[in-house]
């Protein structure tokens, strides 16, 4: 798909895994203040677009914006401004199949650390998540996930659990 040709809610609603390309960090290996991306712009349009209609965006876009969005964090020293509303939906709509890339991007940075923990989920959807944390830490051999399984991220799910009983 050519961006020229396409205007962006036809990129959105039209996305597929071929057009991955156009969201990909494309850095020219600078931090902070001389960081370039030649994707930037159109990235973060995208963004703030899905942003504002994010509960019918397919859910492939918002896990790729959110897995980019994250790299670009790492590199330039800031988070984009929603970047926990995409968290928050690919956790609520999508569950557990997404607990990892979420916990990944939490670890990218301490920016998107802070952002990821500003979510709401319903409280089905946290004792699923907490639940299945809890069987990952449990089960999983891998080292380097295992490192990532950490306390602070589990206490997010805890408190959300908390805040969902206080409210029913």
């Amino acid at each position: 798909m050519s961006v020229e040709h396409v205007g962006i809610q036809d990129f959105i609603k039209n996305y597929n895994a071929v057009d991955r390309d156009w969201l990909a960090l494309k850095w020219n290996g600078k931090f902070g203040a001389k960081f370039k991306d030649e994707n930037y712009i159109f990235r973060q349009q995208i963004a703030s677009i899905v942003c504002d209609q994010i509960h019918t965006v397919n859910i492939d876009l918002i896990r790729d914006l959110f897995i980019e969005l994250g790299k670009v964090a790492q590199v330039s020293f800031s988070v984009f401004t929603n970047y926990h509303l995409l968290a928050q939906e690919l956790l609520e709509r999508g569950g557990k199949e997404y607990l990892f890339d979420y916990v990944c991007a939490a670890h990218i940075s301490f920016d998107t650390f802070l952002s990821t923990a500003n979510i709401t989920l319903s409280p089905a959807r946290t004792r699923e998540l907490l639940s299945y944390f809890d069987f990952l830490k449990q089960t999983e051999s891998d080292p380097q996930v295992q490192k990532m399984l950490t306390d602070h991220i589990r206490n997010r799910f805890v408190c959300l659990q908390k805040l969902g009983d206080t409210v029913n």
